[in-house]
This record gives C-alpha cells, structure tokens and sequence, in this order.
C-alpha cells in the first residue's frame, strides 16, 4: 500500500488531495453528461456549453452534504456494523435533505445564472421567472444529481475498505505461516525436554521441594506455549493459569518482590488469544521490579465483568527514568496483535510516571 499512497494514505496532503480530484471528476462528468446529448445530435450552441458547465455548480452544497454524511456517518458507524435498516432509514432522510438543500439554492439561482451568463455567451436574454414555481422540477433535477455524485462516493469509499481488509488479512496470514514455522523450528523434540525435566523432578522432589515445585510451573508454562498457544483462542482461565505460574516463578528468581496478583475466578467460560496477556506481566518483571534495589513491588488485577475484561499491572520503577519501558518489540507486538484480532473492542493505556508504570488493558470477551 506504501507504493500507492495517493489512494491509501492517510496523510492530511493525500487526503486532500483524493478528495479535490473526486470532486473535479464528478463537476467535469456532469457538465460532459448534459452537453452529450446536444452534441449527439449536433445542436449543441456556444449557449448551452456555458449552461451545462455552471448549472452542476449550483448542486454542489447538496452534494457536498450528502457525500460527507455518508461517508463519515453512514457507512463507519451503520454500514461496516451490519446495521443495514438503520443505515438505510439514514440514507433516504440525508438523501431528501441533500435534494432539499440543491433545491433551494438551485431554484432561485438557475434563472439568473441563465439570464446572466447567457447575455454574454451569445446575446439572448432569458426572462426570469417566479424561482418557486421551478421547486418540483429542481427537486427532481437535485435528487438524481446528489444521488448520482454520493453513490460513486460510497462504491469508491466501500472498495477502498474492502481492498484495505483483504491486505491485512492477506498479511496476517502470511505471519501467521511465519509463525507457525518459527512455532516448529521451536518445537523441536518437545518430548524429549518434558521427559528431561520430568526426571529432574522426580530428582528433586524429595531434596528440594522448592526446586520440584519451580519445574512444575515451568513445565506448565513450555508445555502452555508448545501446545496450547496453536489455537486461536483458548479459555481466560488458562492464559490466568500461566500467569500465576509465571508470576510465581520470578518471585522465586528475585524473592524480595512485593507482588499483589488477583485474577478474576470463574473466567472459564471467555476465551482469549493466547499469550496476550503474558507479556504485561513479563514487563513488570524485565523493566520494572528487577531493576528495583529497595523494596520492589507489582500490582496485577483482572476483573471481568459484562463480557468486559479489565486488566491493570501497577509497578513500581527506579526513579528518575521516564520514558515507556514497553516500547520496542513488547508493545508493538502487544498493540498489533490487539488491532488485528480484537479491532474496535479494546482500550490500552500506557501511563509511565518518575516511580510507577502502570498499563491498563479492557477488552470486549466473547463466551466460550
């Protein structure tokens, strides 16, 4: 899309730029459909070329309205939201307005406009009449010029959408298959590392309890993203199983951490993309609590509630180091993954004061 950034960017040049060139196609289309018909049938006058050049100027503010309204109204908020009865009771109301509006400029002005430029183009003077008797007829003209200009808007602004979704999806799927490569150049003999930690356990079970339980949890934790991360989404409650293992291995890794963690019981019965979670609590770790000397402390909440997931990690941070510790591959990654499979149904906000780093996360769950 970078190589056609005329159509696809969103830059305030590009921008104004597509919409300048819309406008100048359709006020040149309109002038070229009125004069077609005379110079078919060779009786077009120096009269009627001037004519047919200016009167589609004077739909314009109808048309204007119409085309934004739909654009920036209509179609992001009832169109793309399968809402079609809503958005076509908004279609015929702005549809008659739009008409109303070029009605009222063009009955009063079409005369004049007549009478003056048509003095000048060739010496014929039209005497102008009562502007309200020409209503029904400029309301009819008016309707068929709005409609014409906003239905090639919306077809153009609907197959720019289309095509934009295609790509992402063609996107996604393609780092979908590089994942999923990368997912089996990492599985390599994942029997034989169960195996081996199975019988480091049994080892240890007996000298060093603390030791067994740690290769638990980290067990949990490979076998979590060798096996259950291959699905598209997987119970809440499991991704807050794999953080309280991962939590508690590094509180074991540090000992002296502070950590508050409550998560949400009952969650079994949402789903969530695996793994997105993980990584705000693996920040608090990596860029917040371990490079605390002095009482380092973390903060991990996660309340459902109306299908709505709300996640909050408070940690503390050395101080005097502003700046976002998540920026980078973390949080690229986090905010991608988000756009891509939760779009319009989440929040994330990213707060990084002189002494604590807070990240809060809600999104929209669907049931299991």
């Amino acid at each position: 899309m970078q190589k056609n950034a005329f159509i696809f960017s969103g830059r305030l040049q590009y921008r104004l730029l597509r919409h300048i060139v819309f406008w100048l196609v359709c006020f040149t289309g309109q002038s070229l459909a009125g004069v077609g018909g005379p110079a078919f049938f060779g009786v077009l006058t120096h009269n009627m070329l001037v004519e047919y050049t200016l009167v589609p100027a004077l739909y314009l503010p109808g048309q204007f309205f119409l085309v934004y309204m739909l654009l920036y109204f209509v179609v992001p908020n009832y169109i793309l939201k399968t809402r079609y009865y809503q958005a076509l009771a908004w279609i015929v109301l702005l549809t008659i307005i739009s008409a109303a509006i070029s009605t009222l400029i063009y009955a009063p002005l079409i005369d004049p406009v007549r009478t003056h430029f048509m003095t000048f183009a060739g010496g014929i003077r039209f005497q102008a009449e009562n502007w309200v008797a020409n209503l029904p007829a400029g309301f009819i003209f008016s309707l068929r010029a709005v409609v014409t200009v906003a239905g090639f808007a919306v077809a153009i602004k609907l197959m720019k959408y289309w095509y934009e979704k295609e790509y992402v999806n063609s996107i996604l799927q393609k780092e979908k298959l590089d994942a999923e490569l990368q997912s089996l150049k990492a599985q390599l003999h994942p029997h034989f590392l169960f195996n081996t930690l199975n019988n480091i356990y049994s080892i240890t079970e007996n000298t060093s309890p603390i030791a067994s339980e740690m290769l638990i949890k980290l067990s949990h934790l490979l076998r979590y993203i060798l096996y259950e991360c291959n699905k598209p989404v997987i119970k809440l409650s499991q991704e807050f199983k794999i953080i309280e293992d991962y939590a508690a291995l590094e509180i074991a890794r540090y000992k002296n951490i502070e950590a508050d963690i409550r998560l949400a019981e009952g969650a079994g019965h949402y789903t969530i993309a695996p793994l997105l979670l993980l990584p705000l609590v693996e920040n608090c770790f990596k860029h917040g609590t371990s490079k605390m000397i002095d009482h380092p402390w973390m903060n991990i909440s996660a309340v459902v509630k109306n299908d709505l997931l709300n996640v909050k990690v408070i940690n503390g941070k050395p101080g005097g180091r502003n700046g976002n510790f998540m920026e980078g591959i973390g949080l690229a990654n986090l905010k991608k993954r988000l756009q891509l499979l939760y779009p319009a149904k989440h929040q994330l906000e990213v707060i990084c004061d002189e002494d604590v780093f807070i990240v809060q996360l809600n999104i929209h769950l669907t049931a299991a």
